[in-house]
Formats: structure tokens, sequence, C-alpha cells
């Protein structure tokens, strides 16, 4: 994007940015001693716990309209989950058009977290809370993980200090990435030493305040490592040996397995998942015509738990039944970039192809990493000839699927033995124009021995892909590394002409909420992002590619 046209749109658009970057009621500042310029402390132990506890529900945000800002509006979409169902007045993210006000959502929820974190992490030593301290830690990373893989350079170290003061200096990706995983290492290390010495009082205060470990501090030391393994991964095209020594360094360390742990998730308390109200109550939320042909083509049974049927009665743009009312069972997807229409247009539009099941969602905890997720890691990890543990890549890739389908109570008996895919092209009920039947998925699900490292890669990481649903950074940015699953492209790109066609969205441009000005983009973002940069744009664009995301470079090389 040219700078000038980057600078009109935040200037049109500030009063979007201000609201999200500046609130400030998940905190409260009283609740802070601030000493020695931007160094941040916790007040108590009390408060401390207490801004922890928040802090996790903001991770993934549990209120649906800064969900919606932080994933849906946007990454939900580039995953191939999920597509916005209507055109909120213009500004369709499907499209890949460029609205900050949406974009800084990624961007205010890091924020909000290292605001709660970062004086607990100050705190650890002199309110004698080494366990919160590390818990912190962890979060506070996991939270930079997710944000360095959406923009790309990020003011890592600037955030770790709660600086408000200008200029603000970006830090790349490869540093970023290897700052986290250092620290990864030293709070789970700290979490080790402290397991067997916790007192009463301490195990009283997690069992009290930890909604996502159930005040189990195993369960963080496996996050942890889980999470080391998710990003060495990340790492295996810029760094093959170092990705290698860190993945089997976490795998040693002890990552979550399938037969002894739970998935991190935040505990909802039996209350709704934020899907359930953006799809179902202000629909604003639909199936990805993606991830509907992925489901279908390996005879999934997921789709009829996670999404409704379509509504009968649907017509076409010609006025042509295509879904009679005597149909059960239909389930569509729309099609990324596809021309929706205004929320008002119940009938015969887009509204009416497939929602998110409310019997699924209604009562749903928010999954932060699920075990199945750690098992496929594994399973690419022994495709690579990697040392993490004595199981197969068969092995592991089976138990991943098969864990993944008995966390929503489905037996795999039948779903490991396709072997075939079912040929379904994509079938736009609304508006034909929008069908799609090239390059979809060829290859089922059952394991075959004779297949090329690359098609067992790609087997591996589209059953990932299912499983994960719906973590969808974590989809996008694995398809951004493999080229797996095979997603369909946009009908219509209307971003920033950086994007070749039939590719896919590589990064979310940087935004200024916060302490960053436009200064700071220009003058630190902007050259860590070029340094980098494979993609040959040198440019704050959504084609531009993050360090670990190389053009040109296959999965085996």
């Amino acid at each position: 994007m040219q700078l000038s046209i980057f600078k009109k749109i935040l200037t049109a658009l500030m009063p979007v940015l201000l609201v999200l970057g500046g609130c400030t009621d998940e905190v409260g500042d009283a609740e802070i001693n601030v000493i020695q310029g931007n160094f941040a402390k916790a007040a108590s132990a009390e408060v401390a716990e207490g801004m922890l506890k928040d802090a996790m529900y903001l991770l993934h945000d549990a209120r649906e309209h800064k969900y919606q800002y932080q994933f849906n509006l946007h990454i939900d979409n580039y995953a191939g989950y999920l597509t916005v169902a209507n055109s909120l007045q213009g500004r369709l993210p499907s499209t890949y058009f460029i609205n900050p006000g949406f974009e800084s959502g990624p961007l205010a929820n890091m924020l909000w977290v290292a605001r709660a974190v970062v004086p607990v992490i100050n705190s650890a030593d002199s309110l004698k809370i080494p366990e919160l301290g590390a818990i912190a830690s962890i979060m506070f990373n996991f939270s930079a993980s997710e944000m360095v893989d959406v923009y790309g350079p990020m003011p890592y170290f600037a955030y770790k200090r709660l600086q408000t003061d200008p200029p603000v200096e970006y830090d790349k990706v490869s540093v970023v990435y290897k700052e986290i995983l250092k620290e990864l290492k030293t709070a789970q290390q700290a979490l080790k030493d402290l397991r067997t010495s916790l007192t009463e009082e301490q195990k009283a205060r997690l069992k009290r305040m930890d909604k996502i470990g159930k005040g189990d501090v195993d369960n963080w030391i496996r996050f942890a490592n889980s999470l080391r393994l998710r990003m060495a991964m990340r790492m295996v095209k810029v760094e093959p040996a170092l990705a290698r020594a860190e993945a089997e360094a976490a795998y040693a360390a002890g990552i979550l397995e399938e037969d002894y742990h739970a998935n991190i998730e935040l505990d909802m308390a039996g209350g709704r998942h934020p899907l359930y109200v953006i799809s179902l109550t202000w629909d604003d939320s639909r199936l990805n015509a993606s991830f509907e042909n992925i489901l279908k083509r390996v005879n999934s049974p997921l789709l009829e738990v996670w999404f409704s049927p379509a509504k009968t009665g649907l017509r076409n743009i010609k006025g042509e039944i295509t879904i009679p009312d005597t149909a059960t069972n239909v389930y569509v997807g729309i099609r990324s970039g596809a021309g929706v229409h205004p929320k008002e247009n119940r009938r015969d539009t887009y509204l009416m192809f497939s929602a998110v099941n409310p019997n699924y969602f209604g009562v749903r905890n928010i999954s932060l990493f699920k075990v199945s997720e750690a098992l496929f890691l594994c399973a690419e990890a022994k495709l690579r000839g990697w040392n993490v543990g004595t199981k197969t890549d068969r092995t592991y890739y089976e138990n991943a699927i098969k864990r993944s389908l008995r966390d929503e109570g489905i037996s795999s008996n039948s779903y490991l033995g396709y072997k075939e895919v079912v040929e379904v092209p994509y079938h736009d009920l609304w508006n034909p124009a929008n069908n799609y039947r090239e390059n979809l998925l060829q290859l089922g699900v059952r394991w075959d021995g004779s297949f090329t490292q690359e098609q067992k890669l790609e087997q591996i990481i589209t059953q990932k892909y299912i499983a994960n649903f719906p973590q969808s950074l974590e989809a996008w940015s694995e398809y951004r590394r493999t080229g797996y699953p095979r997603l369909i492209p946009v009908t219509y790109d209307a971003g920033d002409n950086s994007i070749p066609a039939g590719d896919h969205i590589r990064r979310m441009t940087f935004q200024t909420t916060g302490p960053v000005s436009l200064e700071d983009v220009v003058m630190s973002a902007m050259p860590a992002l070029k340094e980098e940069d494979s993609s040959g744009f040198m440019d704050d664009v959504q084609g531009a590619r993050l360090w670990w995301d190389v053009k040109g470079k296959g999965n085996f090389e």
C-alpha cells in the first residue's frame, strides 16, 4: 500500500482505533503501582491474582464483540473456516479489504493482555508469587506468538516494558521467535522447580484464579512446551537445525499427551462460545466454502457437529429453488470474496447458508491448544526424522485423529479407513458464478506408507486443520507455512493488489493502536519487515511474507 493511502485510511478511521486501543476497563489503574517510568508492579498478591484471572479471558477474548475483532472478522476467513455473512456496509473482510478498525483487533488484545500480565511478571519476586510470575510469562508469550504471526515484526520488548512514550521500536520476527522460545523454556522450568514445594496458600491461589490450567502447574508446563513445539515447527524452512533442536527439547521437557491430558482451554463455566452469538444472534458468520468442501471430501462426521444445515426454500440469483422445502441436512458455505448482501435481506441470500450449530457452541469452552495438535506436530516431526519419542509418524497421525474425534464424542474407527475422497466440487447455491472445482483435496484419511513425504505432510496438515477448528490463526499460519490444506481462493480481491491471483493473504498490515505511531511504523516496523521478507514486495502489504513463510521453498528442501 502507498504510504499516503495508508495515512489517509488511518486518519479517517482514527476514532475506531481509539475505541479499540484505548479501552481500559479490563484492569483497573488503581490496582497497579507504576514506578520508575514504565516499570509497573501489582500492588499486592491479591491484586496480581485478580489481574491474571482477568487476563485469561483476554487471550482469546471471551466477549463476543472483542472476539469478533480479534478473530472472526478477518482471521476466521483467512483460514477458510468461516466467512462474514453480510456486507458490513461495504467493508467486507472476506475480500481482503483493509479496514484498520477491524484489523486492530489482534493488536488491541495483545496490549490488554500485556497490561494485565506484565505487572505480575515484575512483581513475582517482591510479592513472593513465583508461580504466578511464570504463568504470566507463558500468557504474555502465547499472546505475543499469535500477534507476531498476524502482522510480522512487533514491539515485543516495548510491550514487555509497557512502554507508552515514543518512539516504539519494532523487533524482527526472528528475534521475537527466539526470545519467546527462551522465555517459555525459562517459565516451564521455573514451574517444574516449584511444583513439589508449593505452599497451601499458593495451591489455593491457583485453584481460585486459574481458568485455563485448572490450578495444576503441570498443565502450564505442558502448555508452554507444546507451544515451543508449535513455534519450532514454524521455523523449519528458515532455521531447520534450530527448529529440530528446539522441537526435540520441547518434547523431552514434556508436552500434552493423548491419554493423560485435557485440552488447554478457557473455562467458560458452562457459558456460550462467542461464535454462538456472532453467528446465530448477530448473523455475522457462516461456514466457509473451503471448510465445507474439505469436510465433505473426507466424509468428516464433524460437519454436522459444528454446523447447522442451510435453510430450506433457498433460491439462487435467478429465482430458482436450490434447497427445496423437503430437503434435509444440506450444508453449504460461502466462498470468500462473494458479494454478500446487507443483513436486512434475510431470505434468498447467504444468510440462509450454514451457521454454527447452537447445540455445540451453546455450551463450549474456548480452546487455546488442543492435545490433538501436539500429536499432529509429533507426526510431522517424525516424518522429518526428528527424535520425539518412539511412536511412528503413522501412529502419531492416527492417535491425533482419534483424540480429536474423541473430544467431540465420535468414534474414529470408520473415519480412519477412508482412502478415497468424495468428488464434491463447491457449488454456490445463491450465485453459481462462484462455483469452484480446481485444486481441491485429493487425499483421503487412511495413512498410506507408499505416499511421498509431501503427500503424508498434506494428510497431516489437512487433518490437523480439521481438528483445530475453530482456532483459525493456527490454521492460517500452517497454510502459509506449508500450502495446506487446499483452500478455495477468494472470488474477488479488494485488498492492496499485492496478492497474486489464486494465492491467499500472507499477513495483516501494521496498525497504530496503543502507543504505536505512524512514524514508528515507517521508521521501525517496515524496515524490520523488509529485512526478512522473501516476497519481493518489500513494503507493508498483505502479500509480504513473514520470516518463516519463505517464498519458493519446498516443505522438504
